[in-house]
């Protein structure tokens, strides 16, 4: 039996459950957490944070993939923290998001790929704690000359260790399309990618094309917001995708993020963990649309499963 490496040790495929495909545990912008650290009641976001993924826990949820990266502030010990009190399996990633460093633009993909590749195989920093996927984004400007040598590294790191990579994309400019012609161009096995927040648009030609090349899609971003698809036309498009048969090719997740809370000031109030939108309001009325039971736990258990460890069902 295949294990998945997870922030408290790796676990057997077994024990993964349902899965959510693209989600955060906590998220700085800059990585203010590790520069300016008395600027947070680190107390109270644990609390903040546990509660979510405790209450996300009772409501079904097994595992979430969470794709902090470093440019995001990752925490792989705070991660551990409230993984442990939650007893929720989290998969943490290697790889970088929108802010590539000013460190990377000078390398090549070998040099990248050998940053990946040492927190896969020996694990982060000095916690001996090891990603289970790599993490790469490009958004509305595009892959920009920064971000390529970054997607190249990971195609790099993916054929040496088969740890898969998801992506951050920005579906309305089609951006996943520029991302797989890379992975392409790499060699790297599609079906070992997930091309992420794929649910941003309703455009299910352009969505069969990333498909028709071996990848897997992250339908995520529920419920949806402002100026994106709603929660409504989000189950549109996913279940357009799986009356055209691409069931065994998509997952689904929230790209969630519990904030932190600000020293000296009161958490905030407290809501229905977001990690609960897709098992309280969306899948439901994917049921009231005749999308089976089997093809909602193929979306949940078996395809993230599949990704994760590189075996078929």
């Amino acid at each position: 039996m295949a294990t998945i490496e997870t922030v408290l040790g790796a676990i057997p495929e077994s024990e993964l459950g349902i899965t959510l495909s693209h989600e955060h545990v906590l998220v700085f912008m800059g990585a203010d957490n590790h520069h300016y650290p008395w600027l947070f009641d680190w107390d109270k976001t644990r609390e903040r944070v546990t509660r979510e993924l405790t209450e996300a826990k009772a409501g079904g949820v097994d595992t979430v993939i969470d794709l902090t990266t470093p440019d995001l502030g990752r925490d792989v010990r705070f991660v551990a923290e409230v993984a442990e009190a939650s007893r929720m399996n989290v998969v943490v990633a290697t790889g970088i998001w929108r802010d590539v460093p000013r460190s990377f633009w000078e390398r090549d993909p070998d040099k990248i790929a050998d940053i990946f590749v040492r927190e896969i195989e020996v694990g982060i920093g000095e916690t001996g704690i090891k990603a289970g996927v790599i993490k790469v984004a490009n958004d509305a400007e595009g892959v920009t000359p920064q971000a390529e040598p970054v997607l190249r590294g990971a195609a790099r790191a993916l054929k040496r260790t088969g740890c898969p990579i998801s992506t951050h994309q920005w579906a309305p400019e089609e951006v996943g399309r520029r991302q797989v012609e890379i992975f392409q161009e790499e060699g790297a096995p599609m079906d070992r990618i997930c091309i992420g927040h794929s649910a941003d648009t309703t455009d299910v030609s352009y969505l069969e094309e990333l498909l028709s090349t071996g990848v897997y899609l992250s339908m995520d971003r529920y419920p949806g917001g402002p100026g994106r698809p709603d929660w409504r036309q989000r189950n549109a498009t996913v279940k357009a995708l799986i009356d055209k048969g691409w069931t065994d090719r998509l997952m689904l997740g929230h790209d969630h993020a519990p904030g932190p809370v600000m020293a000296g000031r009161e958490a905030p109030e407290a809501k229905r963990s977001g990690y609960l939108h897709l098992a309280d309001v969306a899948l439901p009325a994917l049921r009231d649309d005749g999308v089976s039971a089997e093809d909602i736990d193929t979306m949940l258990r078996n395809v993230p499963r599949e990704f994760l460890t590189g075996k078929k069902s």
